[in-house]
């Protein structure tokens, strides 16, 4: 399952009851797809760079969280269109993580090393 990034902007005045109620449907969608959680932060109310109009409103703050999470692209669909439905959420962007290279071997790492010490010089072990 890939890594996705959820990156949300919902209105300024929202009440910490309202903001826990779309960050919990938007688990919920994740969960019932078999996903995983792996981390949900917020960042509070921030001024943002350029006014956001919605609903007849000019919002130039809102309050931003964020929520990582692993999950099938299936759902992805289904975690958008309740998003779209919620009055307080503004903006919100999916963003696909890149997978974490394979960590290298350490006859790798040695040889890596023991070429840069070569470059620059560098005998650890004196050859005699």
């Amino acid at each position: 399952m890939p890594v996705y990034e959820l990156f949300c902007l919902a209105r300024p005045q929202i009440t910490k009851e309202s903001l826990a109620a779309v960050i919990r449907t938007a688990s919920n969608a994740v969960f019932s797809n078999s996903g995983v959680m792996t981390d949900i932060q917020s960042y509070g109310n921030r001024d943002l760079a350029y006014p956001i109009r919605k609903a007849g409103s000019k919002y130039t703050e809102a309050e931003m969280w964020q929520m990582n999470f692993l999950v099938r692209p299936a759902a992805l669909p289904e975690i958008h269109r309740n998003l779209q439905i919620d009055e307080d959420v503004l903006r919100w962007i999916f963003i696909k993580k890149r997978k974490h290279p394979v960590n290298p071997n350490t006859h790798t790492v040695a040889k890596r090393a023991q070429r840069r010490l070569d470059e620059h010089g560098v005998h650890l072990i004196d050859p005699a």
